[in-house]
């Protein structure tokens, strides 16, 4: 399958790049230890990270001296089809970071180790970077979790005290209550809808199930999910939710935009937003912002290693993997990736071994609860579901916010848009 890869984490790897300039391989288990093998990044040979990774594979040869890497990076635009080529011509490379759509894709078609089976330490990683790479509709796990990124969120103490309420809210119906009392004062204050992903976190933070993707067909426009986008109508009409939010709809940074110019109470951001985005851009602001975890079952983004199951030595390119990602080394190199959280258990355990020291009393108390919200945070959505069919699905809820449509007809609609885009 090949899809547009989600924006979320193609981000990621573009944030890295601009804050620092069917095979029927043998199992891992049975294949020799020692060769030559290839390693592959995703546009991460630069002045910051390039030192890290030739000490990284000379100490990993230093101590498995039967074992060769040869570091490959690409560039961080066409990335996929690159992938894609490499796969279709037999040249993927033996370990290769892949994120969890691109994965998918290989996986589908064998060309990768299931890590499950193969690996004894798949469980020192977060559950929810596990899960990236594990399929609904495949057997097994196909990735180690390597650098992640989380959402909090983000409050103006000055406005929500508008509301009557010196009470963080702690679910998004506690949101849109206290969105409405400052509306009745002429004060707008949500300034983005949820997208068809997104929906899973609201409806997880009211309590509710949230199905995405069963049975090979999307099933997200449950009575639930009709509700939340009639909620939403409601309080648009009320003047809770800026004109910005419905013209909009599926564009990124509207709501940390808005929070920034001191005209919204709310915003979800980044672990490092207090030191790097807010603290930069609206200093005078900083006084009045309180930081809070992400709401429900928190988004997760991620990048991971694979292993290609068509490698003529799996067995030293999963023990390369296998040390890449390992507490010292992710620990490593998130103190070079600032605002991205390590891959493994133990390296969040302790934020402080790799997170830069912060300017701002909330950036640190943001750092702690986005390392503590690893254990819950999951990927929205499905690796079924593309960039495009997201977008779509947010224009649908944002004329059912405005009362054109139905909020049943809009996410009927992009139910089956989404199913047709399956078919293709």
């Amino acid at each position: 399958m090949k899809g547009k890869f989600i924006a979320a984490v193609a981000a990621s790897a573009m944030l890295l790049t601009a804050c620092t300039g069917g095979g029927s391989g043998t199992s891992a288990s049975k294949s020799e230890d020692g060769g030559t093998i290839s390693f592959q990044t995703w546009s991460l040979k630069n002045e910051k990270f390039t030192p890290y990774f030739e000490s990284l594979i000379k100490d990993f040869e230093k101590e498995n001296p039967q074992i060769k890497v040869k570091w490959i990076d690409q560039p961080a635009e066409g990335y996929e089809d690159k992938v894609l080529q490499q796969a279709e011509s037999g040249e993927l490379p033996d370990v290769i970071n892949l994120p969890p759509e691109y994965a998918y894709s290989l996986a589908k078609v064998g060309k990768l180790v299931d890590l499950k089976q193969e690996s004894k330490v798949l469980g020192d990683y977060v559950e929810g970077g596990v899960g990236a790479y594990t399929y609904s509709d495949l057997k097994g796990s196909f990735g180690f979790p390597w650098y992640l990124g989380t959402e909090l969120n983000y409050w103006n103490k000055d406005l929500l005290a508008k509301a009557g309420s010196s009470e963080i809210p702690q679910t998004y119906p506690q949101l849109w209550d206290a969105s409405e009392k400052i509306a009745a004062q002429g004060v707008p204050t949500i300034t983005a809808l949820p997208t068809p992903k997104s929906l899973s976190i609201v409806l997880t933070s009211a309590g509710k199930e949230a199905p995405f993707y069963k049975d090979g067909k999307f099933v997200f426009n449950t009575a639930d999910a009709v509700k939340v986008v009639e909620r939403y109508a409601e309080l648009y009409k009320k003047g809770a939710i800026t004109p910005e939010a419905i013209q909009g709809a599926g564009a990124a940074n509207n709501n940390v935009n808005n929070f920034n110019k001191g005209t919204a109470t709310w915003t979800t951001a980044g672990p490092n937003y207090i030191d790097k985005d807010l603290a930069v851009n609206a200093p005078n602001l900083v006084p009045k912002v309180e930081v809070s975890s992400g709401f429900g079952t928190p988004p997760l983004f991620v990048q991971g290693i694979s292993v290609s199951k068509d490698s003529k030595h799996v067995g030293a390119a999963l023990k390369f993997a296998e040390f890449l990602t390992n507490t010292k080394n992710q620990i490593a190199f998130a103190k070079l990736a600032v605002g991205f959280y390590p891959g493994t258990k133990e390296a969040n355990a302790d934020p402080s071994k790799f997170a830069e020291k912060a300017v701002n009393p909330q950036q640190q108390q943001a750092t702690e609860l986005a390392a503590k919200q690893m254990d819950k945070a999951k990927q929205l959505g499905d690796p079924h579901f593309t960039e495009e069919m997201d977008k779509f699905g947010a224009q649908q809820i944002a004329l059912a916010v405005k009362g054109e449509i139905s909020a049943k007809e809009a996410l009927d609609k992009t139910v089956e848009h989404a199913n047709a885009g399956l078919k293709k």
